[in-house]
This record gives C-alpha cells, sequence and structure tokens, in this order.
C-alpha cells in the first residue's frame, strides 16, 4: 500500500470515527461499526489502528493541535474586538466538531490511559493560553482585568466548557447524554460571555451586547420564569 494511500485511509478512519463518537457516544462504537461503515475489513482498520484507544488518541491530538492554532496570538499587531468574535466561534467550532471528546471526558479518563495522560496537560496549555488572550485584550485597550481576575475567569471558562453537558444532562434538559444538539453549545458560549462581560471597555463592549443580542434569550430555565400576574399576594 503507497504511503499516500495509507495517509487517506487512515483520515477517511479519523473522520468516520469522529462523526460515529458524536453521533453515537464513544461507548457505543467499537472498531467494527466504523469498519462497516467505511465498508472496509476489521482486518484493514487495525493495518492503520491496533484498537479504538489509538483512534481517540489521534483524535486527541488532531483536536489539540487545532485548537492551540486556532487560539494564537497575531504577531504584528494588537487584538482588536472582532478577534473577540473570532475566538468565540473557534471555541464554538471546537467544542462542536470534537463533542464527544467533552461529553465523555470523565469516561475516557478513566478508561484510557493515553487521554488519562494528554488531556490535562491539553487543558493547562489551554488554560495558559486562555490568559495570554486575555492579558492581550488588556493590552489593548479592551478590557480592565487584574492577573488574579484573569486567571479566575480563565479557570471558571474552562468549568463551563468541559462540565456543559453534565450540567445539561443533570437540569432535565437532555434525556440521552449522547444527544447534544447544537442550540445547547451556544448557550454554553452564552454562559461564557456573561461571564467576561463585566470587564469589557470600549468597542469590545459593543461586540459583546450585539453577539448577547443575536444569542437572544437563554432557554435554560424558561419553565421556571414566574408570570407575576399568577402570583397571590399574602394576606398580610
Amino acid at each position: 500500500m503507497s504511503h499516500s494511500k495509507t495517509l487517506k485511509t487512515k483520515e477517511r478512519i479519523l473522520q468516520l470515527s469522529l462523526q460515529l463518537f458524536n453521533e453515537r457516544g464513544e461507548r457505543s462504537v467499537t472498531t467494527n461499526h466504523i469498519a462497516a461503515e467505511l465498508n472496509m475489513s476489521p482486518g484493514n482498520l487495525y493495518y492503520h489502528f491496533r484498537n479504538k484507544n489509538e483512534i481517540i488518541k489521534e483524535l486527541m491530538q488532531q483536536y489539540q493541535k487545532q485548537t492551540l492554532e486556532m487560539l494564537a496570538l497575531p504577531k504584528d499587531r494588537l487584538l482588536d474586538a472582532n478577534d473577540k468574535v473570532r475566538y468565540f466561534q473557534v471555541l464554538s467550532s471546537q467544542l462542536w466538531a470534537y463533542r464527544f471528546l467533552h461529553r465523555d471526558v470523565y469516561h475516557l479518563i478513566e478508561n484510557h490511559e493515553d487521554f488519562r495522560r494528554m488531556y490535562p496537560d491539553f487543558a493547562n496549555k489551554v488554560m495558559q493560553q486562555g490568559q495570554k488572550i486575555y492579558k492581550a485584550f488588556v493590552a489593548a485597550g479592551l478590557m480592565e482585568m487584574t492577573d488574579s481576575e484573569i486567571e479566575a475567569l480563565t479557570i471558571n471558562l474552562w468549568i463551563v466548557l468541559t462540565n456543559w453537558t453534565n450540567f445539561l444532562y443533570m437540569s432535565g434538559h437532555l434525556s440521552d447524554s449522547n444527544q447534544l444538539e447544537e442550540k445547547w453549545v451556544w448557550q454554553a458560549l452564552r454562559q461564557m460571555l456573561f461571564l467576561e462581560g463585566a470587564y469589557l471597555r470600549g468597542e469590545s463592549r459593543v461586540v459583546y451586547e450585539n453577539l448577547m443580542q443575536n444569542l437572544g434569550p437563554s432557554e435554560l430555565f424558561s419553565h421556571l420564569s414566574i408570570d407575576s400576574s399568577t402570583v397571590t399576594k399574602s394576606p398580610i
């Protein structure tokens, strides 16, 4: 088998695996399922990946590389308000494209040695880069924050990002944790925007307000909204 054909087949396996993991959940997909969807024999798949863990490892490496490259700071200019939009677009696209990694993170950490080693390193790199980005926004006059506030905000954003699916499941918004609609990804970004809203200044504040308007109202607890006309007044 030629080198170029090997790479093409390997990429097809990765793309299809990612699709199936996202749609069905990693635990529900076997290498036999992947091979069948690709119309190849299990032996042919094993030529490229010895087991499912190797596929997950490769996808994690791919996710890490893409995300860190997308979060890189521009080298020849200060950040502007449009960069804030770009960074949130990066987060939303990556969260959606590799949603199984965050949805199944606890299972993956417990059951996959490579993932257990890689994930903390990835989380650390993303949070370090996040702090660099916020410091660059402060330097550009688009945010006003102390170093301690930057650190706390970055950690809080990571907590929201990585625990969002579990929150939706435990609060009754998802009946099956394997099914994550795109609207819930945007709701996660809405919460993340709220966390940094108080620190925005100048043009970034205008961009923030436009983004919040475009995202619309939250659907998370609309069923808990209280209609004042139905509230019974106390006789006291």
